[in-house]
Parts: C-alpha cells; structure tokens; sequence
C-alpha cells in the first residue's frame, strides 16, 4: 500500500483545480478544527456550541455542501460540519473569515485553520490556538515570512517559497505572478491538517447546522 504522502506541489495542484468549481470559485469558508492532544475528540454539539456563543442551534439532519448557498428561510446563519478523524471541519459559516469570536471560541484547547474569500476578493487565511489569533494572512498582499511574527506556529506555511511575495509591494498591487492564493490557502490547512476538501466531499451529505439569529462576535 502506498501511504506516502503528496507532496506541496501535488495538493496546490489539487486545489488548483477544485477552486475553480462553482462553490469555491466566487466565496468560501473552510475551517479545520484540531483539538489538543489532552482534550479528546470534539463532539458536533460543543463545536456548535462554541460557534453559536450562546445562540440556539439545531442539526436537523444531513445535506450536500450546496444547502448553505440556498435561499432558504432561516433567521440565522447555516453550516455544514463534520468529523475528519479526529478533526471537525466546518463549510460555509462567514463569521469564521476573519478573527472573530466565532473563531476564538472554536479554538478552545484546539487549533482552528480558516480559509475565506468573498465575491469581492476579501480574504484572510488565519489559525487561532487556544483562543489567540495567531496568524493572519491576506493573501493578495501576504507580504514576507518576516512580517508575520508568529508564523512559527504554522511551519507548513514556510514550506510553500511561493506563498509570500519576493519583493515589497509599495504600490499595494497585489500578487501578479500567477500563483493562485485560494489554491494556497486550502494547501497550507491540507499540509497542516492532514484534512482534503475534494469534489467528493462537497458532493456528498454531511450533517449540517442552523442558528436560530446571528452569531454574536
């Protein structure tokens, strides 16, 4: 059996091509949440707990990915979440995109990787420990590994040359080099986590989570 595994070339190559389809090409938000070694495994309930921050919540059952882009009437935000081994992935919930409460509730005696992008390119790629933002990355101006002070907590992200410009940006222009950030950001939390986003597992159902109101930050 081969258990190698892929290089950091072959999971950018992967996500090279996933983002491009429907779902993640305009928006996305993919967090991973691993807990500390001394904290067990995380139920679905407590990560929606901790997400809600004392608003209601309700996992009525299971649905592909594409229920959270569906107009339905609802009075809070809606998630997809599920169980990756030991890990708890969450799909599709905005007040993870950037340090937020959300996030640091979720990463009580945990780590949490968050990948968001909106329709206008906003984006943040950001791991919270144990309650603390971390790092924080915007990934049209990542900037130099040295402009990040804790980047040592994410070595994976040292691995990938491509991923921080060579160069300063003073014009504030942005990548133009052809390196795909949403590719780079889902490489870096596969490379951390050990966790794959693929076409298969935004084709199938997963249990999925509505609040009852907004998530308070």
């Amino acid at each position: 059996m081969d258990v190698r595994r892929p290089s950091t070339d072959e999971v950018y190559g992967h996500y090279q091509r996933l983002v491009g389809e429907p779902e993640l090409d305009v928006a996305l938000c993919w967090a991973v949440v691993v807990p500390d070694d001394s904290a067990g495994s995380l139920t679905l309930d407590e990560v929606s707990r901790r997400l809600g921050g004392g608003v209601s919540y309700e996992l009525p059952g299971v649905a592909n990915a594409h229920i959270v882009n569906l107009p339905l009437c609802r009075p809070g935000p809606c998630a997809v979440v599920d169980r990756a081994g030991a890990a708890v992935v969450v799909y599709g919930l905005e007040p993870l995109g950037y340090p937020s409460g959300a996030l640091r509730r979720l990463a009580s005696h945990a780590r949490v990787y968050s990948a968001w992008w909106n329709v206008n390119s906003v984006n943040r790629l950001s791991l919270t420990v144990d309650g603390d933002g971390l790092v924080s990355i915007d990934g049209l101006f990542p900037g130099r590994p040295g402009d990040h002070p804790n980047l040592a907590s994410w070595p994976e992200l040292t691995t990938m040359s491509e991923f921080f410009l060579d160069h300063v940006d003073e014009d504030f222009t942005g990548r133009d080099d052809g390196w795909n950030w949403r590719a780079g950001f889902l490489t870096a939390i596969e490379l951390a986590t050990g966790v794959r986003l693929d076409r298969q597992w935004l084709d199938v159902e997963h249990p999925y989570l509505v609040f009852s109101g907004p998530i308070p930050e």
